[in-house]
């Protein structure tokens, strides 16, 4: 069963890198949030401290490798939040944000503290009930919401790995306890990778799909343009967005500043009443 570990663990490494590289080559597209990159690295921090913790851990080094596992807990229990606000839309005020993120600085840095001050297991507790809470908040508001309109197409699975992790992430937790309390042996097991890979994979076709999206010879009839008022200029940028080009890109090649181009673009984003560009061209090509 080990090997099998060893595989599931190999599989779940290389879909989040991969998932990580396309969602930077998005980013730069404007076709991805920053928010949902920091989720993707936290996760990959994540499985490593797992692996570590389960894999690598030896007397001399116990210490070390559990303090970056309950890092990288607290990290993914601020972008995963995060992450699902900016993908729902949902309303949120920046007071909440700056307490999620004062909240979880703070936890940061009593792992390292707790550690030598001799009160390292209440924070392990409280680390490991914020990241529960912090998990089940978010899946709630996937099942509860609709997503932005560039993601809508994926709302099925999304629904499902909520499911998902509403039911194994706790059992995980609670076995992890059972096995610490009870000197099991019990490895990583399959629940965790299992779920790191559905999430990777799914992401990683996401993101493939909208980047062939992105054709040069992707041409919108004009009937779309004049349906949302844009003027001459608005369509050159709105065409040139929707081949992929960059801010720069387009800058150079219409012969204006950068500045100006973000204007138009985001003119275009209100008369069409989108929020990004992926939102626009699936937009335009209904």
């Amino acid at each position: 069963m080990e090997a099998f570990e060893i595989v599931l663990l190999v599989i779940a490494y290389t879909a989040v890198i991969l998932a990580l590289f396309v969602e930077i080559i998005c980013y730069k597209r404007n076709l991805e949030t920053v928010e949902t990159i920091y989720f993707t690295v936290s996760l990959l921090l994540l499985i490593l401290g797992i692996t570590f913790t389960y894999f690598f851990t030896t007397t001399t080094s116990s210490g070390l490798v559990s303090i970056f596992l309950f890092e990288s807990m607290a990290l993914v229990t601020l972008t995963t939040p995060l992450n699902v606000f900016e993908e729902r839309g949902y309303p949120i005020r920046p007071v909440f944000k700056k307490l999620l993120i004062g909240f979880v600085a703070v936890l940061i840095i009593l792992i390292p503290v707790g550690y030598f001050i001799k009160i390292y297991p209440i924070v392990e507790y409280i680390i490991t009930i914020s990241l529960g809470l912090s998990v089940v908040f978010s899946m709630l508001i996937i099942k509860t919401t609709k997503p932005k309109i560039r993601i809508a197409h994926r709302e099925k699975i999304e629904r499902y790995l909520a499911n998902a992790f509403l039911i194994f992430i706790p059992l995980s937790f609670a076995a992890n306890y059972i096995a610490d309390n009870s000197n099991l042996n019990i490895r990583i097991g399959f629940t965790i990778p299992l779920i790191f890979i559905l999430m990777a994979a799914s992401k990683l076709w996401d993101d493939v799909q909208r980047l062939s999206l992105f054709k040069p010879s992707n041409n919108i009839s004009p009937q779309s343009f004049t349906n949302y008022a844009l003027t001459k200029r608005e369509q050159e940028v709105a065409s040139l967005l929707l081949k992929g080009h960059t801010y720069k890109q387009i800058a150079e090649q219409l012969f204006v500043s950068i500045p100006t181009v973000k204007t138009h673009t985001y003119n275009i984003y209100k008369k069409c009443k989108v929020h990004s560009r992926m939102e626009l061209i699936t937009l335009l090509n209904q």
